[in-house]
């Protein structure tokens, strides 16, 4: 997993790729079978049946791919809210549905196994190599271009297509399975991360002398929390903006189920609307400007519900590994 580095930088000892805005995942490709795992370990194979075709253009047996699965807009880049509402689907039919209406690309940026042995031994240079040789692009799976030296103008580049951002790599780093690195450094356009979703309000103002009639539509912002390392979780800030009329719906239909009495959070916030709160066990991806002295966010605007993230890996800066 890449540090962050407070600036884009220049570096002949380094690459700079792209930050993809998708679902981080490792493609295992043996005997002409595909299977997708997520970052969390978890099979989401069925999720994304177009990706089946991979096994057809790659060389090689038992392979291990690691990238980022992303849905493309009309101008080619990542967007997550179009990928959001496949995260969580299970039915095959509905599945393969969606496949044909949003189409997903696995952007392969690792080699971690090449004929059932491991490379994450070898240099980054080496692996980037042997990935190009191995993979015939298709809509289905990319391996994605990369600059050397040049990452400033790079980094301006991301920003003018509104991208998330770049990683700058080492070439000669080797690949560190679950364990942050200064050998990948991310340089970010915008923050985003995975919060757990706390409570919620809706549009206008609640009148204290009609309880009964609260403002219900439209939703109006999430109250998000994060866990400390004692599993403790904290109020972390109020998500506004972000919400298209079919996002407001589906986030109702995930969180007004899970309906409780009581303010989950280890601190009730001051907030100035009427709360619903929930059991917290959705999340969603927020994009924000920073983190305050308080540990509470900048700017947070929602950009897709998460119902693939567990609730328990949403953590403050403090409890990160």
């Amino acid at each position: 997993m890449p540090a962050v580095a407070p600036e884009p930088f220049d570096s002949p000892a380094h690459i700079f790729e792209v930050i993809w805005d998708g679902l981080r995942a490792i493609v295992f490709v043996e005997g002409g079978e595909v299977r997708v795992q997520d970052r969390f370990g978890r099979d989401v194979t069925h999720r994304f049946p177009e990706l089946a075709t991979i096994a057809g253009r790659v060389k090689g047996t038992a392979l291990a791919l690691d990238g980022v699965i992303v849905a493309l807009d009309r101008n080619g880049r990542p967007d997550l809210g179009r990928l959001a509402p496949r995260l969580a689907v299970d039915d095959p039919a509905l599945a393969r549905e969606m496949a044909d209406e949003t189409p997903a690309t696995f952007e392969a940026f690792d080699l971690l196994y090449r004929e059932g042995q491991p490379v994450t031994g070898w240099t980054l240079r080496r692996r980037k190599e042997m990935l190009r040789s191995l993979v015939r692009p298709s809509a289905a799976i990319v391996v994605p271009d990369w600059v050397t030296r040049d990452g400033v103008a790079f980094f301006e580049a991301a920003r003018e297509h509104e991208l998330e951002g770049i990683v700058a790599k080492e070439l000669d780093s080797r690949y560190l399975a679950g364990r942050r690195s200064r050998s990948w450094l991310a340089v970010k356009v915008h923050q985003r991360d995975e919060f757990v979703i706390a409570g919620y309000t809706f549009g206008g103002r609640w009148d204290p002398r009609k309880p009964s009639r609260p403002a219900r539509e439209p939703l109006h912002s999430l109250v998000l929390g994060a866990y400390d390392s004692k599993e403790q979780l904290h109020y972390v800030g109020e998500a506004t903006g972000g919400f298209t009329r079919e996002a407001a719906a589906d986030l109702a239909a995930q969180v007004e189920p899970l309906a409780a009495r009581e303010c989950p959070l280890v601190e009730e916030p001051p907030l100035e609307r009427l709360v619903f709160w929930c059991r917290p066990e959705v999340c969603a991806t927020v994009r924000f400007g920073g983190w305050t002295a308080e540990q509470t966010l900048s700017f947070p605007v929602f950009e897709a519900a998460r119902p693939d993230v567990p609730a328990v890996s949403c953590v403050l800066p403090s409890a990160a590994s």
